[in-house]
């Protein structure tokens, strides 16, 4: 029921976090992003940033995210996402990416929320970085 309503909602969501998000320095948004890809669904690296740490970072806020991509293995000491390779993605990258997922639930102040985090956390953690 009134799928294309939700479709386009969920485009709008999408472009307020890929605009926000990709304005955080040291920020790359992966894959297609606007209609040439899908309504649900984020792939962004944080460079200087470790994908699981992050993770747990966000967890503590009650964000959940997922590293890597939908394809990739979680047994460690496998190779990175071949999806990940495959569009070209840099080896320093590989491993500090989030998948961000929403849903016809999400709301505005969830994607605000996330964002507020982010841009609270990872500026933080990049401190801690060896380089």
């Amino acid at each position: 029921e009134n799928l294309e309503e939700k479709i386009d909602r969920l485009y709008a969501l999408k472009d307020r976090f890929v605009s926000q998000v990709s304005a955080l320095e040291g920020t790359k948004v992966n894959g297609h992003t606007g209609r040439d890809s899908a309504p649900q669904i984020d792939s962004v690296s944080f460079r200087d940033v470790r994908s699981e740490v992050l993770l747990h970072a966000l967890e503590e806020k009650g964000i959940y995210v997922s590293a890597g991509s939908a394809c990739s293995s979680n047994k460690p000491g496998t190779a990175a996402s071949a999806t990940l390779r495959a569009i070209g993605l840099d080896k320093e990258l590989m491993g500090s990416t989030l998948r961000f997922s929403m849903s016809v639930f999400t709301t505005e102040e969830e994607i605000r929320y996330t964002l507020n985090a982010l841009y609270e956390i990872v500026p933080m953690l990049r401190r801690f970085t060896r380089r």
